[in-house]
């Protein structure tokens, strides 16, 4: 795994607006807009839609990704949360991951079924995730928000 494919660090917060002024204060950095929709996410417990809401640093990679704490998710804790890298195989990469430890935890699903992006997990002894996101579905996502637009 290369460090070319760790393109954002996920960060929960338990406000948007004040931990954006904090980062900005502290790293310089600018913003995107403010992105909220609802989402889709299966986990071992079964499937749920959350409201999401993120914002994305306009400077990177590393991007730095904001995203407001959701009770009784996967970004219930806030903090550094995960290291988003760009996957080829989101569904092998995924398996392959499980295989060595790093229990699965919530993913986006495709219409299969099969773990599509936004895949999180949890790595072994530390208090952090990975989240493997589609190349081909996020990257042409991520140059539109770059360039001024909304994520989706």
């Amino acid at each position: 795994m290369g460090s070319t494919r760790i393109y954002h660090v996920g960060i929960v917060v338990p406000a948007l607006e004040p931990a954006m002024a904090q980062f900005s204060a502290a790293a310089g950095v600018t913003w995107g807009r403010v992105q909220r929709f609802p989402a889709e996410f299966a986990s071992p417990s079964g499937t749920r839609t959350y409201d999401q809401t993120f914002v994305l640093s306009m400077e990177g990679p590393p991007y730095i990704e904001l995203l407001v704490q959701v009770p009784g998710s996967v970004w219930e804790r806030t903090g550094l949360h995960h290291l988003g890298m760009w996957s080829d195989d989101v569904a092998g990469e995924s398996a392959d991951l499980e295989e060595r430890g790093c229990a699965w935890q919530a993913a986006l699903l495709d219409g299969t079924g099969r773990r599509a992006g936004g895949c999180y997990h949890d790595l072994p002894d530390l208090d952090v995730k990975v989240e493997l996101v589609s190349r081909s579905a996020s990257a042409p996502r991520l140059a539109r928000y770059l360039a001024g637009g909304d994520y989706r």
